[in-house]
């Protein structure tokens, strides 16, 4: 009974979650529900400390801290697939796996038991053996009855258990992607960054969007938003899929130039604000063309350092001096 216990210990982890998440009215989404069923289970330590000092202060959660808790113990730990899902799964598909077996072996044996009852049939004198054969057929045809359901019922808790898992992985892109462009945010730079080797050459530009704030007071949020949408597209067509393009926040973003040297990368930075500032952009209702685009870019090549932090630095005081040069340009440091 061991893997039924696991089952019913989940769906209580599951139904406590939920009340947590109902009671502090966070929103049930991926991240939120990873993060308080680890805490709930009590799979991990660390986290539950520092959600529970949180409360303690506060007495309640705000989303901003549930993400934090969830890119510190969960999404680079892949903790929740480790020590949840995959050990039940794998109980789960091994108890399948028996119960599929033994419903092959009662159909064997079934399949013995009705022979040998038609040949006790054609003899008066086995009539009481026929009984013990009907009696065993009965039998054996509420094991295969209640074996099969079983097998149907965990092969629906492998799905839900599948399910749990795409959930998770759409979890972790949630944590690291900005929703708005699809490019990585902060947190999904800092996590792709671990995967490269920072004494290699590598550039940064700094983007961000000129007199963006006109934008938004002119036409609103809604057309600003589509602005950034756009440029984010101009952005990703024009790097490689080695190259990590970030939003940082509002019009900013950040572009890693892996293996490029700073003149390959001012290279780049021009293609990029020569498709901004050709962009008709219109908008929809009204049929009305919105003013024309253009970024401003600040080019950086890593130095001695051996750092992201001075990297964007560098980038960051490039794209100050193509500001106050007058806008629409790149500027290389």
């Amino acid at each position: 009974m061991l893997i039924k216990d696991n089952f019913d210990e989940a769906l209580k982890i599951s139904e406590s979650t939920n009340e947590f998440l109902s009671h502090y009215q966070i929103p049930p989404s991926p991240v939120n529900y990873s993060v308080i069923y680890m805490h709930v289970s009590k799979r991990n330590e660390k986290l539950s400390i520092a959600l529970e000092r949180h409360l303690e202060k506060y007495q309640e959660v705000d989303l901003t801290f549930i993400e934090e808790l969830f890119s510190k113990y969960i999404s680079n730990s892949h903790a929740v697939d480790k020590q949840i899902l995959a050990p039940i799964e794998k109980s789960l598909s091994n108890t399948l796996e028996k119960i599929n077996i033994q419903i092959d072996s009662d159909k064997t044996v079934a399949s013995n038991l009705r022979k040998a009852e038609q040949a006790l049939s054609k003899h008066e004198y086995h009539k009481s053996m026929q009984n013990i054969v009907a009696f065993l057929m009965s039998s054996i045809s509420t094991s295969q009855q209640q074996h099969s359901e079983l097998s149907l019922e965990l092969t629906k808790t492998c799905g839900e258990v599948n399910f749990l898992k795409s959930k998770l992985e759409a979890a972790r892109h949630e944590a690291i992607v900005d929703s708005l462009t699809g490019l990585y945010n902060r947190r999904g730079c800092d996590v792709k960054l671990q995967t490269l080797d920072i004494e290699q050459v590598h550039s940064s530009l700094a983007i961000d969007i000129d007199h963006f704030k006109n934008v938004n007071d002119q036409f609103g949020h809604f057309i600003g938003d589509k602005v950034i949408q756009r440029v984010a597209k101009v952005i990703k067509e024009t790097i490689t899929d080695k190259d990590i393009a970030v939003r940082f926040g509002g019009e900013e973003f950040m572009v890693v130039l892996v293996n490029k040297t700073l003149s390959q990368a001012h290279e780049i930075a021009e293609k990029i604000r020569l498709a901004i500032a050709s962009l008709k952009l219109m908008q929809r209702d009204s049929k009305a063309y919105l003013p024309k685009l253009s970024v401003s870019i600040g080019v950086a090549q890593r130095q001695e350092e051996l750092n992201w932090q001075s990297l964007f630095e560098q980038a960051d005081t490039a794209l100050y001096q193509a500001k106050n040069n007058g806008r629409n340009q790149s500027v290389c440091l």
